[in-house]
């Protein structure tokens, strides 16, 4: 009772120097009683309160008292010299006291993050997620499971690390909301270090959180749920046993059209070598091949001989074809392509001397014409030009007489 009138006496006085004194008088490590405290925290003294707490930590009661009544500055510095006693931590969630949580976890992590995901609104959830991991895969899952969804999203996009097995539950349990925010993370990541790296040199590295495992591509094509095949086509570099699986399941062309608009020549990301023809004849078929243009060909031979004449086209205005490529082209004996092929040279510039050959094989006179009219060739199209056609090998010297 004496040190309670003592404590009042000097608060009534405001005496901030003497409450200041009175505080260092104290013994460390003997704080005011929790009656003392009460009385300090009531009148709240600004000076008063700052001055004590420099010394001591409040008793669990206090503190709860302090962090209800303090102003931010101060709340801040205290979380920072103490962290927040178990109680008070649940008290914040209980009372759902934002302003407090919002100052504790930059600095804190609450002890009992279980309760936290059970008790806690999703503004004090959010704020934790944004500083601070989760411990493991159960705490992980009870997030993926709470009503607001947003927070699970708030997690992924912080890059926090999703095991396998919580991937797996989430294709499984069709959680496409979690799903969604899962892959399109992996995509952001993937283009980030394609910028620099091919998707061998990633996968040489073991990088994580790139794209979904290759068991996990599989269980999305084979549940075979629409809104996932979708996300998984738009964000992901395919396995070739996933790519294999698409065409053993008669995946309808415009799911490989998707595919190849999204992720196709990223970090130089192809179908395996044996399945790229194959792509590029089903897009072919059903006229979708122009997605095929926006990039170059790994493979331009499979591509020139398989692509429809309109995407060869499209491909010949951007990109120089390959030397095996051009006698392809010309193989195919499509006129209108080679037409175009051949616009594509200048007298300084002409095509391979294979291609050449391959031409005066398989065009027409006018098409031959069309080509030797501005450029040379080479003696052995010039010797098979001769066996195949008089008037073109006059053609040829009336053009080039040396």
């Amino acid at each position: 009772m004496v040190m309670k009138k003592k404590i009042v006496q000097l608060l009534e006085r405001n005496d901030v120097q003497e409450l200041q004194a009175y505080f260092n008088s104290l013994p460390s490590g003997k704080p005011l009683d929790v009656h003392d405290e009460l009385v300090l925290l009531e009148y709240f003294s600004k000076a008063a309160v700052t001055s004590y707490m420099m010394r001591f930590r409040f008793s669990e009661k206090a503190e709860i008292i302090f962090v209800t009544r303090a102003p931010g500055s101060m709340r801040r510095t205290y979380i920072n010299l103490y962290g927040l006693r178990p109680t008070t931590q649940k008290f914040v969630i209980d009372q759902n006291l934002i302003d407090v949580a919002v100052d504790f976890v930059p600095m804190r992590r609450f002890d009992d993050v279980d309760y936290l995901l059970d008790k806690a609104s999703p503004a004090i959830i959010r704020a934790f997620l944004f500083y601070h991991p989760l411990e493991n895969d159960d705490q992980v899952v009870k997030l993926l499971n709470l009503e607001n969804k947003s927070l699970f999203k708030t997690y992924v996009d912080k890059d926090r690390f999703i095991s396998e097995n919580v991937q797996r539950l989430i294709i499984v349990e069709c959680k496409i909301s979690a799903f969604n925010a899962l892959m399109f993370k992996f995509h952001r990541n993937f283009k980030k270090k394609a910028r620099t790296l091919t998707l061998d040199q990633m996968k040489a590295k073991q990088l994580d959180n790139l794209w979904l495992s290759d068991d996990l591509q599989l269980l999305v094509l084979e549940q075979a749920d629409r809104l996932f095949v979708s996300m998984l086509l738009r964000t992901t570099p395919l396995s070739p046993a996933a790519q294999q699986l698409m065409f053993d399941r008669h995946f309808d062309a415009s799911w490989f059209k998707l595919h190849v608009e999204s992720v196709y020549g990223v970090g130089g990301y192809r179908f395996a070598p044996e399945l790229e023809p194959q792509l590029f004849k089903l897009l072919a078929i059903h006229n979708l091949d122009d997605c095929l243009t926006e990039f170059r060909q790994r493979d331009d031979v499979s591509f020139v001989r398989l692509a429809s004449p309109q995407a060869v086209l499209k491909y010949l205005k951007d990109y120089w074809l390959s030397d095996e490529a051009q006698v392809a082209l010309i193989a195919r004996g499509n006129a209108e392509l080679i037409r175009a092929f051949i616009a594509r040279f200048s007298p300084e510039h002409g095509m391979c001397w294979q291609a050449e050959v391959k031409l005066v094989e398989v065009a027409s006179l006018e098409t031959i014409k069309l080509y030797i009219s501005f450029h040379s060739m080479c003696r052995q199209a010039l010797d098979l030009l001769q066996q195949k056609s008089q008037e073109g090998i006059g053609f040829y010297y009336g053009h080039h007489p040396y």
